[in-house]
């Protein structure tokens, strides 16, 4: 009977989980839920920074394609706030390339608002054709075919 009682002893005793590994496991458990919040934390602030950041593109865009269409004049300004986010500024820069009928015009947008260490920034460029070459075409077209149609007005419609 006592090797009976020693069996009984063993087993009881090995059945439960002893304090190191109730203190392990909890903190294993406590260091995986400070990680876990720390990444969603982290992507919490990229999501917002995404978010800002396509603003920033959208914003760029519309000011290209409002130079693009001739609405703006493609010439170099600085830090003007945006009419329709004035949470936003955007500067306009100006290049030239090999090629004299196209111009470079890149359009940089950087937040305003000083609630960021470090102000996002945004920069798209575009070549596009330019509008003083569009214009000396223009008026050379008309000139052209201002010419050739007044003259066949005066050739059929004379008496």
């Amino acid at each position: 009977m006592t090797g009976d009682r020693k069996r009984n002893r063993r087993s009881a005793a090995s059945a439960g989980l002893s304090l190191l590994e109730v203190i392990l496991a909890i903190a294993i458990l406590g260091g995986s839920i400070a990680v876990i919040g720390e990444l969603v934390r982290l992507g919490a602030r990229q999501a917002e920074e995404a978010r800002e950041l396509t603003i920033a593109q959208l914003l760029c865009e519309s000011k290209l394609e409002e130079i693009a269409a001739g609405v703006i004049a493609p010439e170099a300004v600085g830090d003007v706030p945006f009419d329709l986010d004035p949470r936003w500024s955007y500067s306009i820069e100006i290049g030239s390339l090999d090629n004299p009928d196209l111009l470079q015009v890149t359009v940089m947008a950087q937040q305003v608002d000083g609630s960021r260490e470090i102000p996002l920034y945004y920069s798209l460029t575009r070549w596009i054709l330019d509008p003083n070459l569009e214009l000396e075409l223009s008026a050379l077209d008309a000139m052209g075919t201002g010419s050739s149609s007044s003259s066949s007005v005066d050739s059929s419609g004379g008496p």
